[in-house]
């Protein structure tokens, strides 16, 4: 067999659960999975004619391959992941001896793998597959131990029986202190803080997107508006925030090399779109971290239209800090539109017709009022005439009962996020229920969702979670009970 042999490895980390478990196919001990979030270094690899072992995240792919080994060096970048990471190996191989290699992770300590030699008939499309123990051993991923896509999870693998080779090191172990989050080499971190632009005030559950890379996963700004990113420092690309409960989107992030205005060039630069406002560009030639401040957003409303003719129709808002209009709209010719988050409050509106001969009609201007807020407005255009209106929510009481609302049928069709909004209690199709309000052995609970009745002994706070109707010390009253108690009070004043 040639001496030298030339493999593909990647490293792949995936989340790790609860370790130690006990496998239910078996009932033998599981191993705990080796935990790896960033690796430092190579430290060596033997046999060392073994090359081209890369490194990747997020997925089992060659196409995050980070870097690669070559005659004992570590060409690749610092590796990050935010969770705790279980090592899969993944091998594009033919035929290779067994192989020994040494990492050092992110706190630097040094971890040893061990790894099976290859069988034959490897290639680029059945790969080897292996999960790696805290100790080193390796264990076949897929369960005939053969080349294909794993079929095992860790827990499932990590058993004597799917073992491919056993540690020469039996005392390593997980370290106990988790490895430092390290930011990945050549990486910018970028952070600030949603605000909604109107009040001043922070934007919690707004969620990053872009088809630009950026890591981690998934980024959503916390209660207090904060958020924190990494993206690549190579290239540029543009990332915006949306929270489409009662905004939309929010400023844009463009990162642009080589960018030039009318006052200057900038080598590096990072720009903020804003919705009716000047961009604001930010110098950040060799920068790592970048602190943007305040990311803006606008709070909307839905817009539910309706007509006597066929038409498209688009949203027209007047700018205040800038010249013109602008607004989303439908191309489609008909007689009814819905369209979320598209009117901004306190901004002057009208609509725009056009019908399948070119013709063109246009809506009075309304301004959007405040209570109209993560909420629907009307508009009824007929015989050329405008009547804008609020779809305001109802709050039922218990001396009120249920209350009716008119909801037009586009918006119960579409059914919006928004449609929530209407009703402090439980919709149910176009009638809003108090809460508490009892209906076909179930209750409006404080989520807003009729829920089951709760049968007797379960724990209670109201009369009205229980199906006997009645909660006592907190806990439900059997039916039984209750006729047995009212029983024994007849029977105590003659009633009987």
């Amino acid at each position: 067999m040639r001496n030298r042999v030339v493999v593909s490895l990647i490293l792949f980390f995936v989340i790790a659960g609860i370790f130690g478990v006990v496998s239910a196919e078996n009932n033998e001990l599981s191993y705990k999975p080796m935990i790896l979030r960033n690796i430092k270094e190579i430290k060596s690899v033997s046999p060392s004619d073994v090359a081209n072992l890369g490194f990747g995240v997020y997925e089992i792919s060659a196409q995050y391959n980070l870097g690669a080994y070559h005659q004992g060096k570590w060409l690749g970048e610092y590796n990050r992941k935010d969770k705790k990471t279980g090592a899969l190996w993944i091998e594009f191989s033919w035929d290779r001896p067994e192989t020994n290699i040494v990492l050092i992770d992110g706190a630097g300590n040094e971890r040893k793998i061990y790894l099976p030699a290859s069988t034959p008939a490897g290639s680029s499309t059945y790969g080897e597959y292996y999960w790696i123990s805290e100790d080193g051993s390796s264990y076949y991923a897929h369960s005939s131990h053969t080349h294909g896509w794993p079929d095992l999870s860790y827990e499932k693998a990590l058993v004597p029986e799917h073992l491919a080779r056993k540690t020469l090191s039996l005392g390593q172990k997980n370290p106990e202190g988790e490895e430092p989050i390290e930011q990945p080499g050549n990486m910018i971190k970028i952070k600030g803080q949603i605000i909604d632009k109107s009040n001043n005030q922070p934007v919690a559950g707004a969620q990053l997107g872009s088809a630009y890379q950026f890591s981690p996963d998934n980024v959503v700004s916390d209660s207090n508006g904060n958020f924190e990113f990494f993206v690549s420092a190579d290239f540029g690309g543009s990332w915006t925030f949306s929270e489409w409960d009662c905004y939309g989107y929010t400023d844009a992030i463009v990162l642009q090399k080589n960018y030039q205005d009318e006052e200057k060039k900038y080598d590096f630069a990072l720009i903020k779109e804003g919705f009716d406002s000047k961009k604001e560009v930010i110098d950040i030639s060799g920068r790592n971290e970048i602190d943007i401040g305040k990311l803006y957003t606008w709070p909307q409303a839905d817009i539910s239209v309706e007509s006597d003719i066929k038409a498209s129709f688009n949203v027209m808002y007047k700018y205040k800090n800038k010249e013109g209009y602008n607004g989303p709209g439908d191309g489609n010719y008909r007689k009814e539109h819905y369209l979320t988050n598209s009117l901004p409050l306190d901004y002057e509106t009208f609509i725009q017709f056009n019908d399948e001969s070119g013709k063109e009609y246009k809506s009075d201007s309304y301004t959007i009022p405040a209570n109209a807020r993560c909420g629907i407005v009307l508009l009824k255009y007929f015989n050329g005439k405008s009547e804008w209106s609020v779809l305001s929510a109802v709050e039922p009481t218990e001396e009120s009962g249920p209350i009716d609302i008119d909801i037009p049928d586009i918006i119960i069709e579409n059914e919006p996020k928004s449609i929530s909004n209407l009703c402090f209690g439980c919709l149910k199709k176009e009638t809003c229920y108090p809460l508490g309000y009892r209906k076909s052995g179930e209750f409006c609970s404080e989520d807003k969702k009729f829920i089951s009745q709760l049968s007797a002994d379960s724990s209670c706070d109201n009369n009205f979670e229980c199906s006997s109707n009645v909660c006592i010390s907190g806990s439900c009253v059997s039916e039984g009970l209750l006729q047995k108690i009212l029983n024994w009070f007849r029977k105590l004043f003659g009633k009987e």
